[in-house]
């Protein structure tokens, strides 16, 4: 009998374990999406007179509109420059750079000014429909 509940228990770890991997290979698949999203944004060189005012951040999250169960991939690059905002929106715009699935958006979130020009953050975004990703559903 001992041997039996020995059996079964180990069966039971096993259906848990194969559970968890089920559930957390696509939230892998999408964290390592988001790092090469992340990684392409980086490898930009930042325009004439622009500097990076701090550490820039990735994030994925629920698409908020629409239908159906999409993630939404964003990085953010606060800077700060001497560009005018249809300069550094022409510039990041040019480079065109590729989401996770698509060409991503760029957005400019504009600051105040300081002394070593103009703060903006400049927002990459993409939407990419998620299969099992739970963070999307």
């Amino acid at each position: 009998m001992r041997i039996l509940w020995s059996f079964l228990a180990g069966i039971g770890i096993a259906v848990l374990a194969g559970l968890f991997l089920l559930a957390l290979m696509p939230v892998w698949r999408d964290d390592a999406r988001l790092d090469d999203f992340h990684e392409r944004v980086l490898a930009i060189p930042l325009p004439p007179e622009t500097r990076s005012t701090g550490d820039s951040e990735a994030e994925l999250s629920k698409n908020s509109g629409g239908s159906g169960d999409y993630c939404h991939f964003e990085i953010r690059l606060p800077l700060s420059t001497g560009l005018s905002e249809g300069e550094i929106g022409a510039y990041y715009r040019k480079a065109a750079i590729t989401g996770v699935a698509n060409e991503a958006d760029v957005r400019l979130d504009w600051g105040e000014d300081t002394e070593d020009g103009r703060a903006v953050v400049v927002e990459f975004s993409d939407v990419y429909s998620s299969d099992w990703d739970f963070r999307c559903t």
